[in-house]
């Protein structure tokens, strides 16, 4: 499975935007240093982005790229 995003800088970046920055190893995978001295973070599918603890009663939770500023992901969630 793809990861969902990537992280770097103190953000939150779509696929895209991340590969045009760091660009593709030789195995095809997204890696580098961000500017914080920091390796390149993913966001895989099973990880747990939002923080449902803080919702009461239903609410959307989005994830947006920190560079280009589109949605990369949005969930409803209930409280």
């Amino acid at each position: 499975m793809r990861p969902i995003a990537y992280t770097y800088d103190a953000d939150t970046h779509c696929e895209d935007c991340a590969e045009a920055r760091f660009g593709l190893d030789l195995d095809g995978f997204i890696t580098g240093t961000d500017t914080e001295g920091n390796e390149v973070g993913v966001i895989s599918p099973w990880d747990e982005w939002y923080a449902n603890d803080v919702y009461e009663g239903n609410a959307t939770s989005t994830l947006s790229c920190g560079t280009c500023l589109e949605v990369i992901i949005e969930t409803e969630l209930e409280g």
